[in-house]
């Protein structure tokens, strides 16, 4: 095939498969060229190489002479950021419940075809349901991260590729659906098929610690949940769940504490108190009423939970604290500053938090992002991005540790309101002495953060749009 300059790659014999990512597709062009390092190449390309974004790498590859049906094959396998969610072909994944930082891969299916499958960098997932082995993480006692582009040896030597025969040992059905809905685009047979994969995988997380090796245990004492176990519960039918529930209080909870009431018996265990995102995810509801009924079979039910209803009354802030899995020196200031409780006095008094409210507060709390995670939308580092909140053009929250990760908080919408006011700043034409603002930065020893607030209150510069970059990134640069 004859090289042809103007194109990223020179050659591009090696053909996206089903379920292949732009990164995976990208590495092993990479080594197809004979290159070693796909932080290398990219950066040469022009696009972020220490941090690979998966729609930088696509509309890189987009400009191959593929066929139609490849590169929606391609588009399809690729997260792409979609209202704060990473959106693969018609599936939607939380930004923690997906990651592509690290290299994680089955053996044998790199001996059936050595390429990179798009589910294996769901987080929950553990094993390979075609061949039921472990997904590997680690080679040689390292991590293999995506700089290195090859699929049959790691950079030390190690084989990565098994050719042994392998076969599941019990039903993979989480995997399965998994592989189903991300490789091939198809939902699985049956009521799952309805719900969104992120409530699945949520819920099916949760209810994972409440099973250890086969049998009913302690949250607390299950130190490796399987979620296989969890999504059997999720996905079984009502009867079926309201068995389960009874089996879990008969075996885990004593028969005395059983008779003294539900709310002894549970504690904070289940999902009304723990649950993150209950109130946009419509599983909760059908499955804590089996959780009623199966507790009703073996403990004393009193009439206040025989007539229960799912949705939650008023709440103090300690309570929603406490459900939202926040601290309340977090969550108080984070509620006074959005003015979710206008007749609130925050004197010291008790506050009643309705359900309304605190749905409307679960929602933005769902919303908020790490300072790492505004990268991949900004482009930039934490560092830089920083002065751009401290500057106050978007909100900064403190002693919020969603997901248990500490650090400063920031609403994913106002970021991507502030790239695309940047973006649509950026008016004037493409001209040849405009350069990147990370080259105009790294000339002149400024610092990028300082850049883009004088681009957004000054006119000190005229700036125009790289058409294949993303985030502000894509600035490029001229003084007038």
């Amino acid at each position: 095939m004859p090289v042809n300059r103007d194109l990223p790659f020179s050659q591009w014999r090696l053909r996206p498969q089903q379920g292949e990512p732009s990164y995976g597709y990208f590495a092993r062009l990479v080594a197809d060229e004979g290159h070693s390092s796909l932080k290398i190449y990219a950066t040469e390309i022009g696009i972020n190489g220490r941090n690979p974004v998966p729609e930088e790498m696509l509309h890189v590859l987009q400009q191959l002479p593929l066929t139609a049906e490849e590169h929606e094959r391609l588009r399809r396998a690729t997260p792409l950021a979609v209202d704060s969610f990473h959106q693969i072909g018609s599936e939607r994944l939380r930004p923690k419940q997906l990651s592509y930082r690290r290299r994680r891969f089955c053996p044998h299916c790199l001996a059936d075809a050595p390429y990179h499958r798009i589910q294996w960098d769901v987080v929950a997932a553990s094993h390979c349901p075609i061949h039921g082995k472990r997904l590997i993480s680690e080679v040689g006692g390292k991590p293999l991260k995506w700089w290195w582009p090859h699929f049959d040896v790691s950079p030390d030597g190690d084989e990565l590729i098994d050719r042994t025969a392998a076969a599941p040992d019990r039903p993979l059905p989480f995997h399965e659906m998994l592989r189903s809905r991300l490789e091939f685009g198809q939902r699985e047979e049956g009521w799952t098929a309805a719900h969104n994969l992120y409530d699945l995988i949520e819920a099916s997380l949760f209810y994972a610690r409440f099973t250890c090796d086969g049998k009913p245990a302690k949250a607390k004492s299950n130190s490796a949940p399987d979620i296989e176990a969890g999504f059997a519960v999720v996905s079984a039918a009502h009867g079926e769940r309201v068995d389960w529930f009874s089996a879990w209080y008969e075996t885990v909870i004593p028969a005395d504490v059983r008779r003294r009431g539900f709310e002894v018996s549970t504690g904070w265990s289940f999902m009304p108190r723990e649950a993150t995102y209950r109130a946009s995810n419509p599983l909760w509801d059908a499955l804590e009423a089996a959780q009623y009924e199966g507790f009703a079979r073996v403990g004393t039910l009193s009439r206040k939970f025989s007539n229960h209803d799912p949705a939650r009354t008023d709440r103090t802030l300690r309570e929603a604290a406490e459900e939202l899995g926040l601290p309340p020196k977090g969550l108080g200031p984070f509620i006074k500053s959005l003015n979710l409780l206008p007749n609130s006095k925050w004197n010291g008094d008790a506050h009643s938090i309705d359900s309304a409210t605190f749905d409307k507060i679960r929602a933005l709390v769902d919303d908020l992002i790490t300072l790492p995670q505004t990268k991949v939308i900004t482009g930039i580092s934490g560092t830089e991005f920083r002065r751009l909140a401290k500057a106050g053009y978007v909100r900064e929250f403190q002693h919020m540790p969603v997901g248990g990760v500490a650090g400063p908080r920031y609403f994913a919408k106002e970021v991507c309101q502030l790239i695309e006011r940047i973006r649509l700043s950026a008016s004037e034409p493409i001209e040849e002495d405009m350069v990147s603002i990370q080259t105009h930065c790294r000339k002149n020893g400024f610092l990028i953060g300082q850049v883009v607030l004088e681009v957004l209150s000054t006119k000190r510069y005229l700036t125009a749009l790289h058409p294949l970059r993303t985030g502000i990134r894509a600035l490029l640069l001229r003084q007038p």
